[in-house]
């Protein structure tokens, strides 16, 4: 089972850098050529105005943009859960080093969610400025994932913590 779900994780992972890679190509295409997409955002979305146009074209960047600081984030979860479910299948999952891994996933998911906030922010911009709906939605989940994060990796040190003093008693 442990092997199975490493396996996906990996996979995962080879495809969130494949997206980021193709979202950065979109961005340096939407950048280099801008007077071939800008006519054609403004068609595709039938805005009109100045202000709109430019809404657009920001969220669309702003979007790409965002892309990549949110793979290196979930490449920092996805390997330090690896990592994580490569000790639990050698027996050692409550360990000093796996509570600061959870500790790190917990940060690392608090900056995606950071970044959530600044895409969703643009997105109400762009919405507003253009009259078109950028689809993004406050959710609490992550937030409360994070603070769970937190939890379990005091759990884990906790649990390190015990099975170094019983370790000590045999």
């Amino acid at each position: 089972m442990f092997g199975t779900t490493i396996w996906l994780l990996r996979i995962a992972n080879w495809l969130n850098w494949i997206g980021a890679g193709l979202f950065t190509l979109l961005l340096a295409a939407l950048l280099i050529a801008t007077e071939h997409f800008y006519p054609a955002i403004t068609q595709a979305f039938e805005v009109r105005g100045q202000q709109a146009v430019e809404a657009v074209w920001t969220w669309l960047v702003s979007a790409c943009a965002l892309v990549v600081p949110m793979a290196v984030c979930i490449h920092l979860i996805f390997i330090r859960l690896i990592a994580l479910l490569q000790d639990a299948a050698e027996g050692r999952a409550f360990s000093e080093l796996n509570a600061k891994r959870l500790m790190i996933v917990g940060w690392v998911l608090l900056i995606v969610n950071i970044l959530d906030l600044v895409f969703g922010q643009i997105s109400i911009w762009a919405s507003e400025a253009s009259g078109e709906y950028f689809g993004w939605t406050f959710s609490l989940t992550g937030w409360f994932a994070v603070l769970l994060l937190f939890l379990l990796a005091r759990v884990f040190r906790e649990g390190a913590a015990m099975r170094e003093d019983l370790e000590g008693t045999v």
